[in-house]
């Protein structure tokens, strides 16, 4: 059975239907137009600066509020048009019609403003209301409406304000329910690639023992560079799920060797054209991360940990920053277990990597992979 939301997230939660509020903006301007027209009937210039001001001020709001939610802007807005709208009804400046701009209004603030900000905001307006309806402020209001409209006025406020949250509270209802499915069906989604993580990670595991077969050592190879890419990543402060990429990454680097044929593997030097089909091993790993679904950003490390830092590498030329990060992290963590596996001293690896610092490697990993080591 559905899970309906409770009373408290729907009040509380923020208001997401910008449509609806732009058309009630739309809405309130057209309608307070119209009453500048027929307004010519009545006595009192005044309207026509008031009305105006407020169509001025509303529209100022749309487009402050155009690309993206402004809810300051828009709160401030709304307050000098309350006191707008109390003025209008306080002083009868369209005679009976007067006490429509404020019903009007408070009615539309729900619809722009959402059920959390619009509580307060016609709360205080009701309060200000009973001033002039039943406090000191009723000598002045009663000429202009009358005894008997002075009496109904506040319960014919709360009934259409009323009815107006209850249908605001059935929208607000729908988008939080929608958003409590969209987050169960995003953590069911997350908890599947997880599952799906777990058992790619095992095939490849199978495929580097297979692996292993042909070149001893590679599996020791990818966890030790493995570890180094994330103790880099580290230094360089990444955060936590970033530096966990990075040890995946560096993990899965040379998963490509396998379609790789036997004699490349174990050869010490590689003719031109040997060495135009090696290369085509980080696509390789590439294409096997992304069909065994594994995270995209670890298919892009794999596929650019052989680009240089100044554009020279393969397979697609990429320079600076446009590697990606990762890719940087682990092209300096595969060259440092390399050399380390062909007995080079720390020295020399220390000086090689600061030799090739800004042309081969990215000069921050650098510095943090000095110190890592």
């Amino acid at each position: 059975m559905k899970k309906l939301p409770k009373l408290p997230e729907v009040i509380l939660s923020p208001y997401r239907d910008r449509k609806i509020s732009l058309w009630m903006k739309v809405t309130l301007i057209f309608i307070w137009l119209f009453w500048m027209v027929m307004g010519v009937i009545y006595r009192g210039p005044t309207r026509h600066i008031i009305l105006g001001a407020m169509i001025c001020l509303l529209g100022l709001d749309i487009v402050f509020t155009r690309k993206q939610p402004r809810p300051a802007c828009t709160i401030c807005i709304f307050l000098l048009l309350a006191a707008l709208n109390v003025h209008l009804f306080a002083t009868g400046q369209i005679g009976y019609f007067s006490i429509f701009p404020l019903l009007l209004f408070c009615t539309a603030a729900i619809f722009i403003l959402g059920i959390r900000t619009s509580l307060a905001f016609n709360a205080v307006l009701f309060i200000v209301l009973l001033y002039y309806l039943r406090g000191p402020g009723r000598a002045a209001v009663l000429p202009v409406y009358g005894e008997h409209l002075l009496v109904r006025f506040p319960y014919l406020y709360i009934c259409i304000v009323g009815i107006a949250y209850i249908i605001m509270f059935s929208i607000q209802s729908y988008w939080v329910e929608k958003a409590q499915e969209h987050e169960v069906l995003a953590q069911r989604i997350r908890t599947e690639k997880e599952k799906l993580s777990d058992i790619s990670f095992k095939v490849i595991t199978t495929m580097y023992a297979a692996l292993s077969a042909k070149v001893p050592g590679i599996d020791r190879h990818c966890a030790q560079v493995a570890e180094l890419s994330r103790r880099i990543a580290e230094k360089l402060n990444l955060d936590e799920q970033t530096c966990t990429d990075a040890y995946s990454a560096g993990l899965l680097h040379e998963v490509g060797a396998v379609g790789l044929p036997d004699e490349m593997l174990g050869a010490a030097v590689l003719t031109e054209e040997q060495f135009e089909v090696y290369k085509t091993y980080v696509t390789r790993g590439e294409k096997i991360i992304r069909e065994l679904q594994i995270a995209d950003g670890l298919a892009d490390a794999v596929l650019h940990h052989r680009e240089n830092y100044d554009g020279s590498g393969y397979p697609d030329a990429l320079a600076g920053e446009s590697i990606p990060q990762l890719s940087r992290i682990i092209a300096v963590a595969d060259y440092i277990d390399r050399h380390r596996l062909r007995g080079e001293s720390e020295a020399h690896i220390r000086h090689r990597l600061n030799a090739q610092s800004g042309t081969r490697f990215d000069p921050a990993c650098v510095i943090a992979a000095l110190e890592v080591m």
